[in-house]
């Protein structure tokens, strides 16, 4: 399947200082929506099927919803990458009613206040835990997306695990890359040692999380 990203917009509520966008305030040189929608017509011109809105945070977008139907519409098929706090009951009826068939979340730690203090906002592990829930009552399928640092390198396992007890269609691992933001910690990066005994960690577990 021929997979596209869009980062819709460079808003961002959070302050993640591992960003590779750099993300939080407005860019004048964003797409408006017609403009946007003029893209996803090339899109899917180029035969492209799986579209992903991305940011920053794509729900800070007043026009997220329709850009999404809109999507959907033409034949895509969208799929939401967000920082989860933003999902409440009425935002995943929405995001049902636009068409989107997943959710990518963030999740970065099993410690409530580690992933707090990280991204910047007291209370957000708790609204990711909603967001979890609501989206299983609309029926829009979710996994989880885990930034792998030296901090939490070692809840590799754990966010894996807590991925498969909320019912996660799959927990995606990636490894900070020092772009954006995350240029000034790069010493959080992982070493190349740390990073192939991870992948093997993964590996030697894959088949309790089948």
């Amino acid at each position: 399947m021929n997979i596209i990203s869009w980062n819709t917009t460079n808003q961002c509520h959070l302050s993640c200082p591992h960003c590779y966008r750099y993300a939080g305030a407005n860019l004048e040189q964003e797409l408006n929506t017609a403009e946007a929608k003029a893209m996803l017509d090339q899109i899917k011109a180029a035969n492209f099927h799986l579209m992903i809105f991305s940011g920053g945070e794509p729900l800070l977008r007043d026009d997220i919803f329709e850009l999404m139907a809109y999507a959907s519409k033409i034949g895509l098929r969208p799929v939401l990458g967000t920082g989860g706090g933003l999902i409440d009951k009425e935002v995943a009826h929405k995001l049902k009613e636009a068409g989107v068939l997943a959710a990518g979340i963030s999740l970065d730690s099993v410690d409530p206040e580690k992933h707090d203090q990280f991204r910047g906002e007291k209370g957000l592990f708790k609204k990711v835990e909603n967001a979890f829930e609501e989206l299983k009552q609309v029926g829009i399928p979710f996994q989880t997306h885990m930034t792998v640092m030296d901090w939490n390198l070692d809840e590799l396992e754990a966010v894996i695990d807590y991925s498969a007890q909320i019912g996660a269609k799959a927990a995606h691992i990636f490894f900070m890359v020092p772009t954006g933001r995350a240029a000034y910690i790069e010493e959080s990066a992982v070493s190349k040692k740390e990073y192939q005994q991870a992948i093997d960690r993964i590996m030697k577990n894959q088949k309790r999380w089948r």
